[in-house]
């Protein structure tokens, strides 16, 4: 590092080993050494403003998350009444959807108590675009906003990432992780479909963690949309 000119900073290096809570007790006494310097394992690290947890939890990254957008939604309501509806629009979308839809492709399979947090934030955004009452049920105004839920926009962004795939334009350690069916039995229906994907189970997998692997649940959405879509 001295002859390439580098310097570590100590208080910007962070380490976390990402694994299971069984497979955890092996990385007990894990260390890095990296330029003279021994870095040991953190609960978590923030990185692109995500906080990544050894065992990947995403209740941390929520809960900040929901803390900030908490704060705009409060700052937009108190200016809402000398806006117009354009003009609200326009501000909730850069200030709010913008860092909900951030990265939400690694919040596939979050848990429904997350997923309702940041689903009272959207729906909270849309009654102060629309200036409905707090109590106004949200569905009617998502519509009227043409907004997804925020589990849609997350198997909507999922889904983004496998259509590149399949057309070749997604980074290489994404492509490998899904591959087109090869079907065995050519005289079925489901073999005249080219785009379907190769659904991996794996029984050793807890489903809590099956919903969260790209590699395993991304097959399975693309599968369930229809045909000429995929196409």
């Amino acid at each position: 590092m001295t002859k390439n000119m580098l310097k570590l900073n100590d208080y910007e290096i962070e380490l976390a080993v990402l694994t299971s809570p069984h497979h955890s007790l092996f990385f007990f006494f894990f260390f890095l050494l990296l330029g003279g310097k021994v870095i040991y394992p953190s609960d978590y690290v923030f990185f692109f403003f995500f906080f990544f947890y050894s065992q990947l939890p995403m209740s941390q990254h929520v809960k900040s998350l929901c803390t900030g957008l908490n704060l705009q939604l409060r700052n937009i309501s108190q200016l809402r009444r000398f806006l117009d509806f354009d003009s609200a629009h326009h501000i909730v979308r850069a200030l709010i959807l913008s860092k909900l839809d951030y990265g939400n492709g690694l919040l596939l399979g979050l848990t429904c108590s997350d997923c309702q947090r940041l689903q009272k934030i959207q729906n909270w955004a849309a009654r102060l675009i629309c200036q409905a009452p707090k109590h106004d049920h949200a569905t009617p105004l998502l519509h009227k906003l043409h907004w997804f839920s925020v589990d849609k926009r997350i198997t909507f962004k999922v889904l983004c990432f496998v259509y590149r795939c399949v057309h070749h334009t997604a980074p290489e350690y994404m492509s490998t992780c899904i591959s087109l069916s090869n079907p065995t039995r050519p005289g079925l229906r489901s073999a005249m479909d080219t785009t379907r994907l190769t659904e991996h189970n794996n029984t050793r997998i807890p489903k809590s963690v099956e919903k969260r692997s790209f590699q395993l649940s991304a097959p399975q959405l693309w599968n369930s949309i229809p045909a000429e879509i995929r196409a």
